[in-house]
């Protein structure tokens, strides 16, 4: 069974990602009183589910309520799913992000006492394989984890409020360790792409402002920028590479969904506003599909909501992926193959995963897990 203390973290963490929490420590009364979680009945609550596409399968992975890594995957067109356990109970508490690096599908989660996991298989055979990015008291969000250049990288928020950076080129080790942001600077779980020839990283920042922080590749320093000021933000951002443009989805002020655009290598940021006041109830989920920006949210009563835009045309176009009371986490969205693809905890628990060719409808749905 899992420990009370371990759910009151997930809870907590899932209320960060919602927006319903926007810093306090684990552990905090005031907190789970906020959340109207009793200190000794606590509902199970898993964290968000992370999807992708690598070799020809759709992949999840997920945090377990027992705090295991799971690992599921379904070649592209076939049924069923399949599940793999990647690292055993206890291994993390809070959501893994994973990708596809090389040839290979690679993992990253908060490990125990706040140190940094990185788990990679190549793809097509077994075992996992585990490695340490960084020891205890490090690690204090949900990694971020991507393919840049020829390098895994990660982005986690670090020891106060900071942000990290860690790389690794492609079949090599060790880990290099790099601190984009100084302490105070990063109140969320950061969100770490490739865009143009530059390592990108958004993040909220102090008083729920958007930072954006860039590199190009193999080179330094770190260049920061303000994409949106003060009380700005509500949730993690996410961040992408679209046609010619970095882009950040994030949930702004009154539970409206916010996008920021701006082409590679050009100022200034440009905002649109995606959906009103109350239509977003989580962090979002930004990627390419096709010819389109799509983002990816939970939406009011517990929905699933899905907008898309032409790249270089207005407006944005809402659709309903799932009706209320289908849907209890961040989701997150990919192009895999020639569909749009999101996973997202569903009722009691279940990984659920939908799934629409391009410029088709309707979404279909599967249950990865009960």
């Amino acid at each position: 069974m899992t420990n009370n203390r371990s759910l009151a973290r997930r809870a907590l963490a899932r209320a960060s990602l919602n927006g319903k929490l926007w810093k306090a420590g684990a552990g905090s009364g005031l907190a789970l009183a906020a959340l109207g979680i009793g200190a000794l009945a606590l509902a199970p609550v898993a964290s968000a589910r992370t999807v992708a596409q690598v070799g020809n399968s759709s992949v999840i992975a997920d945090a377990g309520v027992d705090g295991s890594v799971n690992f599921f995957w379904q070649t592209i067109g076939t049924s069923p799913w399949h599940e793999e356990q990647v690292a055993p109970t206890g291994t993390t508490t809070l959501t893994p992000s994973v990708a596809q690096v090389g040839q290979s599908s690679v993992i990253a989660a908060e490990g125990p006492g706040h140190s940094l996991d990185f788990f990679w298989q190549a793809i097509g055979t077994a075992p996992w394989h585990e490695e340490q990015v960084a020891g205890p008291s490090t690690t204090f969000s949900t990694p971020s984890v991507a393919e840049v250049g020829q390098s895994s990288v990660i982005a986690a928020e670090g020891p106060g409020h900071s942000l990290d950076f860690y790389w690794q080129a492609i079949g090599t080790s060790p880990w290099h360790i790099e601190q984009v942001a100084g302490p105070s600077t990063t109140f969320s779980t950061p969100s770490v792409a490739q865009v143009g020839q530059s390592s990108v990283i958004a993040a909220e920042g102090p008083g729920h402002s958007l930072d954006f922080y860039w590199q190009a590749i193999g080179t330094a320093p770190w260049h920061p920028e303000q994409v949106a000021s003060t009380n700005s933000v509500a949730s993690a951002p996410s961040v992408s590479e679209v046609g010619g443009s970095t882009v950040i989805a994030s949930d702004g002020p009154d539970r409206s969904l916010e996008f920021f655009w701006q082409t590679i290598g050009a100022v200034p940021w440009h905002p649109e506003q995606v959906a009103g006041p109350g239509t977003t109830f989580s962090a979002p989920s930004v990627a390419q599909v096709g010819s389109s920006s799509v983002i990816a949210v939970e939406g009011p009563a517990q929905s699933l909501e899905f907008y898309w835009q032409a790249i270089g045309t207005v407006p944005w176009h809402p659709e309903q992926v799932a009706a209320a009371g289908t849907t209890f986490s961040a989701p997150s969205v990919a192009q895999v193959g020639q569909s749009s693809v999101i996973s997202a905890e569903g009722p009691n628990l279940a990984v659920q995963f939908y799934w629409q060719a391009i410029g088709a409808v309707p979404w279909h749905a599967e249950q990865v897990s009960p």
